[in-house]
């Protein structure tokens, strides 16, 4: 009897190492693995290297059924059959033959191309399993079978490097395993084709634009036989008429790029289908919501848009990735070019361009209002996850023909946006744009211009900044409009303050106000409002300052349903440590840093601990100062100039006082906190919570907890058992104690918590042994 039919590989299997591994342990664990993934991503590959990598394991044999050219279940019991070397020439059902074969063995059954007959091989998997204790069965589909006890292995596309991270040597590139399947593959053609400093950037920029998909990556690298990395790189736009060659010995479907996807396609319902056309339109990661504003209609009831995502997914068209907010979804690249050229007309395509910038608009100008409040972090992520959406709307209607008003209008609203995610030049880029194909004076064109002024102040350019500003007022004189009054003045009070006037900032700020109350701007108002009252704080106005900020509250209030006291408590801390109060401002600032924990807003917590380094200097805890304040250098966020200003004053003076050499230890340390962990030293610090040294980092309330016990004598069980946590979330809290301690032993943490005690007690710590 043959020991197995496993096909010998006819060239090397590149990278899944990590993949490789949890696929085998998988197998140990479960009696029916699954791989799935989109055609292409190597599911088949992989699985034949896992059989042939534990094969040792079944003393019966590896058996490989190829199941790609089944269409009809009817017909797969006897593929199974034949491909086991096993006749059909009896009257018994080659069901009850492939149980009776497989109940003595120990042998591992591998089902590859399961796609069109997953129902039946769902079956023939459960009756199998339940009837052979020693079989083993790892599959490769598209869809999972959806059985019990199936563990479900999802395929990935293979590393390749991220173009937002820049060109990368040659030598860099060899840890990406797209990369490494690339120059392999190319090698095999063409022998003198090395990977260079020269050629790496059009090789990256290659796997990139295939996805990392092993497939797609094969048939490039047999174009490198006849083009040059660099030239293959300029004509991938059209990827499917370039890798149209069909490859031999290998399955119809795997043939060309171009198959590989029809067979994905024609797995899909017609509805599915139309939805796959449809989400082209989103160039990068999207959200439930944004599909079932831009793609329901017609054929797709918006109702039934989850369910259809649902099933995209389950087929492997559709990624699900896991952003800000909960679940977002991705179509690959290699899929939006299949959609976008063989599955919509070209007035469809135009329609639905205009509906998803429209949706990107609408989302902009209800984030624009979102960013000031206590969820900011929730619209700072919706906005972040819809980047790239938020590129192609403005680049939609950029284009000749376009919709230049709306586009002045994109550019204008994002404009919080761009300075909260660290964009400036590419916001300034936008709206500079946007004005270069507007010339026409609107309201529009003098709010874009205001936009752009402060970004080019912001982005260190006056000159421009100032001459736009002029450009924006000369218009404003031309409408009576109050709103558009109150955005103007608002713009040239930023530019004030850009450049220190605090007192023109003041004047223009309180015009600005009083222009936004009479247009009702409920956006306008009460940003003017906050940055009204934080001017009067550095100005020592501080019932002004006390005001303003009460009133940006009660705008808050009065049209969002949230609370908006994270931002107003920013302000009262401020106006205690101006005003020399340092205590009130400590106690301030605890409950404004417990408010931005509470709606785990990121940038009121930079603020909290940017405020809190200040506070913690002014109260002579400079260590812990210094930690905050290498916490902001590693959390940067638009910077408030008079606040940056004295926290560079602070920073020079702790140096001062801590000598330069302790205060780099500090804030190195401090660097490495995050934004949590910072805020944790102002809410909850430790006792005895001064630092005698730049190792010995503060402690969050659980570690503190955590190292209490240990110094008992507790075990990591025994610790989990008394605060309701895993054994194993105890081992982390305790290396992390070690670590920013500069301990190696639990005894040692004991003997410092000894120490500890007696700081607290007021007795004197005991002596080293």
């Amino acid at each position: 009897m043959r020991r197995g039919n496993l096909p010998v590989e006819l060239n090397s299997f590149i990278g899944r190492r990590a993949e490789t591994g949890r696929v085998k342990r998988s197998l140990e664990a479960y009696r029916a693995v699954t791989l799935t993934g989109p055609g292409g991503v190597g599911k088949t590959r992989l699985a034949r290297y896992v059989a042939a990598e534990a094969s040792r394991a079944f003393a019966d044999g590896v058996w490989f059924v190829e199941l790609d050219d089944v269409v009809d279940p009817v017909l797969l019991p006897s593929t199974v059959l034949s491909s086991l070397g096993l006749r059909d020439d009896d009257d018994t059902p080659i069901d009850t033959k492939l149980v009776d074969h497989f109940r003595p063995l120990r042998a591992l059954l591998l089902l590859d191309g399961c796609d069109h007959v997953v129902a039946g091989c769902a079956r023939l998997v459960d009756r199998l399993l339940r009837a052979a204790p020693g079989l083993r069965v790892l599959s490769t589909s598209r869809r999972p079978f959806h059985n019990p006890g199936e563990a479900v292995f999802p395929v990935k596309p293979l590393p390749v490097p991220d173009p937002d991270v820049g060109p990368l040597p040659a030598a860099a590139l060899t840890h990406y395993d797209g990369v490494s399947l690339l120059v392999d593959r190319a090698t095999a053609v063409d022998p003198d084709f090395t990977l260079t400093d020269a050629n790496a950037a059009a090789v990256a920029r290659i796997c990139n634009r295939l996805d990392g998909l092993p497939a797609a990556i094969e048939f490039a690298a047999d174009r490198l036989s006849i083009l040059s990395a660099e030239q293959l790189a300029e004509r991938l736009d059209d990827a499917y008429h370039l890798l149209a060659t069909a490859k031999r010995g290998v399955p119809e479907r795997q043939q060309t790029l171009r198959a590989l996807i029809d067979s994905s396609y024609v797995l899909c319902s017609p509805a599915e289908q139309a939805l796959w056309a449809r989400l082209a339109v989103f160039p990068g990661r999207f959200e439930l919501s944004g599909v079932e504003a831009v793609c329901a209609g017609g054929t797709i009831e918006a109702d039934a848009v989850i369910d259809l995502v649902a099933g995209l997914i389950d087929k492997s068209v559709l990624v699900r990735d896991e952003h800000v907010g909960g679940a977002w979804y991705r179509l690959p690249r290699l899929l939006r070019a299949y959609a976008r050229s063989h599955l919509l007309g070209a007035d469809e395509w135009a329609e639905l361009r205009q509906r998803h910038a429209r949706w990107c608009l609408s989302l902009a100008e209800r984030s624009a209002l979102g960013l000031l409040t206590a969820k900011a972090d929730v619209w700072l992520g919706r906005l972040a996850g819809n980047h790239a959406s938020l590129r192609g709307a403005l680049e939609c209607w950029l284009e000749p023909g376009g919709d230049h008003t709306r586009a002045l209008r994109l550019a204008r609203v994002l404009w919080f946006y761009w300075l909260l995610a660290g964009r400036v030049g590419e916001g300034r880029s936008w709206a500079e744009r946007a004005l270069g194909v507007s010339p026409e004076p609107s309201p529009d064109r003098a709010t874009a211009l205001v936009v752009a002024a402060h970004l080019a102040f912001v982005d260190g350019d006056g000159g421009a900044g100032d001459a736009m500003l002029e450009a924006a007022l000369a218009i404003e004189q031309r409408f009576a409009d109050p709103r558009l009054t109150g955005e103007l003045l608002f713009g040239a009070a930023l530019s004030d303050i850009q450049r220190s006037d605090l007192d023109s900032a003041r004047t223009r700020l309180e015009a600005a106000l009083a222009a936004g109350r009479r247009a009702d701007d409920r956006v306008g108002a009460p940003m003017t409002a906050l940055i009204l009252a934080l001017v009067c704080v550095f100005l020592g106005n501080f019932e002004q300052a006390a005001y303003y900020g009460d009133e940006y509250r009660r705008f808050q209030e009065a049209v969002v349903d949230a609370d908006s006291s994270v931002y107003a408590g920013w302000i009262t801390t401020l106006a205690k440590l101006r005003s020399g109060d340092v205590d009130g401002a400590l106690a301030a600032q605890r409950e404004y840093t417990a408010e931005s924990l509470r709606w785990r807003n990121r940038f009121a917590l930079a603020r909290c601990v940017e405020c809190g380094a200040l506070i913690l200097a002014a109260n002579g805890r400079e260590e812990e100062a210094t930690l905050l304040l290498g916490a902001v250098e590693a959390h940067p966020f638009p910077a408030f100039p008079p606040l940056a200003a004295l926290r560079d004053q602070t920073s020079s003076a702790v140096r001062d006082s801590l000598g330069a050499t302790r205060f780099s230890g500090f804030l190195a340390r401090g660097r490495a906190l995050s934004l949590e962990e910072a805020v944790s030293i102002i809410v909850d610090p430790p006792d005895g919570a001064a630092l005698g040294s730049p190792e010995t980092a503060p402690l969050s309330k659980r570690e503190w907890e955590v190292a209490e016990l240990v110094a008992e004598g507790r075990s990591n069980k025994e610790v989990a058992a008394a605060l309701v946590i895993s054994p194993r979330t105890v081992e982390g809290h305790v290396q992390r104690i070690l670590t920013k301690l500069n301990l190696s032993s639990r005894a040692q943490m004991a003997s410092w918590m000894a120490e500890q005690r007696a700081v607290r007690d007021g007795r004197p710590a005991a002596p080293n042994a």
